[in-house]
């Protein structure tokens, strides 16, 4: 699986230092770095699992960071372990990288140095028997300072998408979602990443349009790297910026592609 270096777009970038150059931001605006504690993936019905950490675990501005990787469970050893990440706020951009092995069922990477305000989105990939991507929870982490939680009350609800079961032969997905704060909504993106059997994941992040005073949407074309193979692998999730310099993110959804009518929401 060839490496695919960073990528950096506009999107919600340069709004979040805009915002967040003019406000005054209190104590309570302080975000603690997130972390969503690895399980069992949703994509993978058989015994591999995945512990990631991150050194240092609460990065600062202008650090390299070390995403390790455990895998466990009774499986054959994947040819190759596949970081993808997704960054947005301070900075937007995507990149994969093939792991490293370092021991028994260990494998790190290292990504970054990341700005102040970054959060980043990782996930890992490895291949199954079959060429099917094998994921792990997402798990998500802040670089710095990323306002969140604050007295603006900006929130991200009622995350749908269209078809809700889609089949190899749907090449467009809709996503809409309700965004609401106390202050001005200055920018809504969807960021998505997309897995495909014996393909490198692909992430983007474009931005959502309002429809109603709260209501976001956006119709996108499955990438076309995945086009028409079943098995693809999308995960997604919404991301907002208020005129306070406050974010939210929704949970990460996972949409399963497969063949006449078999796909899981």
């Amino acid at each position: 699986m060839k490496a695919q270096g960073p990528r950096t777009r506009k999107g919600l970038a340069r709004l979040f230092l805009f915002v967040t150059a003019a406000a005054v931001l209190s104590s309570a605006l302080v975000a603690a770095t997130l972390s969503v504690a690895p399980g069992v993936p949703d994509s993978v019905s058989g015994p591999l699992r995945y512990a990631i950490s991150t050194s240092p675990e609460a990065p600062r501005a202008g650090q390299p960071v070390t995403v390790t990787a455990e895998l466990a469970g009774n499986y054959l050893a994947p040819q190759t372990v596949t970081l993808q990440y997704a960054t947005y706020f301070a900075l937007v951009s995507t990149a994969n990288f093939p792991m490293s092995y370092v021991a028994h069922r260990t494998y790190e990477s290292t990504i970054g140095p990341f700005p102040d305000g970054t959060e980043v989105w990782v996930v890992i990939a490895a291949s199954g028997p079959n060429g099917e991507p094998l994921l792990s929870d997402s798990y998500t982490f802040a670089v710095g300072t990323v306002p969140r939680g604050g007295p603006s009350g900006l929130r991200i609800t009622d995350v749908r998408h269209t078809p809700t079961q889609p089949e190899m032969y749907d090449s467009y997905l809709t996503v809409d979602a309700t965004v609401a704060s106390a202050s001005p909504v200055v920018g809504v993106d969807l960021a998505y990443m997309a897995f495909c059997p014996n393909r490198r994941p692909i992430g983007i992040d474009p931005p959502m349009s309002p429809t109603a005073p709260t209501r976001y949407t956006i119709t996108f074309e499955m990438p076309q790297e995945c086009a028409y193979q079943s098995g693809t692998i999308l995960l997604y999730r919404v991301l907002a910026v208020d005129a306070s310099g406050n974010t939210a993110v929704s949970d990460v959804t996972t949409v399963h592609v497969e063949s006449r009518g078999y796909a899981v929401p």
